[in-house]
């Protein structure tokens, strides 16, 4: 083989040694169930989720599965994202004894991403406004892709309806969200979700606008008076200084919605290193063969 050639086989395959690893297309959705007319559109949301891709750089199709009342507790280290919605019913809240029940097992699998919101848009897509990208349906899709991209089981949850101060589940001593939300949780209704600038190019924000967040009919029931250690807003109150809609782990605040799953950048293996380096060696030869 000569010199050229050497070196063109070389580099070839040191190419392939530091590409990233391919990512699957699809993630596990666990959504937490409530009544049938409630479950039938979540499913159809599911369905339809994998159409939802904005900004064209491609899409997470759901593998999703509703964790109703009559099923045991799920093996929650097997998804990628837990959904816990807001209220079938406007005004009533909705029963949470099988979240504070597995309140051990949801901790033991949770992973690196949380995603935290006052708006009950769940709620706003099966009875206005509906399906729209920039609004309901867009901000779930966004939600459940970026939380389900993490590592480990990434949680979505949404105000639990308009009854009580904050979310109400949320506070309760078992909770698994009571500690790290202690004192920033608060009731307030809003109607102006406002985007900020700075988080507006991220992944979990694609394809929203301040316009299509706001003037549901009441857009948020509650949200944050402060932000928690270790969390980021990415809606903030347009009424309320100093008040914020949804909030995110902050470390992954940035991340991608595309099932990346956290992971660093590949670090080149030994053996591709030693054939960067025949291809640096022969490289070498050339230019000094080139120099005589």
């Amino acid at each position: 083989m000569s010199l050229k050639h050497l070196l063109s086989a070389a580099a070839c395959v040191a190419a392939i040694g530091v590409a990233p690893i391919a990512h699957s297309a699809s993630i596990n959705v666990l959504w937490y169930g409530q009544g049938s007319a409630y479950n039938t559109q979540m499913t159809n949301l599911a369905a339809g989720a994998a159409s939802y891709d904005p900004a064209g750089d491609g899409s997470l199709s759901w593998n999703f599965t509703l964790w109703n009342s009559s099923d045991p507790t799920p093996t929650f280290s097997a998804y990628d994202v837990l959904v816990i919605g807001s209220s079938q019913t406007f005004g009533m809240g909705f029963d949470a004894t099988r979240l504070l029940g597995a309140k051990s097992e949801i901790e033991a699998a949770r992973g690196t991403r949380t995603f935290l919101s006052g708006q009950d848009a769940d709620w706003h897509y099966i009875n206005g406004p509906g399906a729209v990208d920039d609004g309901p349906r867009g901000f779930l899709i966004n939600a459940v892709n970026w939380a389900g991209s993490g590592t480990g089981l990434g949680i979505v949850s949404l105000a639990d309806g308009w009854a009580g101060s904050g979310s109400q589940w949320w506070s309760n001593a078992n909770s698994f969200l009571a500690a790290e939300l202690a004192g920033t949780t608060a009731y307030f209704q809003e109607e102006s979700v406002v985007i900020p600038a700075a988080t507006a190019g991220f992944p979990v924000n694609e394809g929203l606008t301040t316009a299509g967040l706001s003037n549901w009919g009441t857009s948020s029931h509650s949200g944050f008076t402060s932000v928690p250690t270790g969390y980021l807003s990415i809606n903030d109150s347009g009424s309320f200084q100093g008040r914020y809609v949804t909030i995110v782990t902050e470390a992954y605040a940035g991340g991608c919605t595309s099932g990346c799953g956290d992971e660093p950048t590949p670090v080149p293996a030994p053996p591709t290193l030693l054939l960067m380096g025949m291809a640096l060696f022969a490289l070498g030869a050339v230019n000094r063969r080139r120099m005589r």
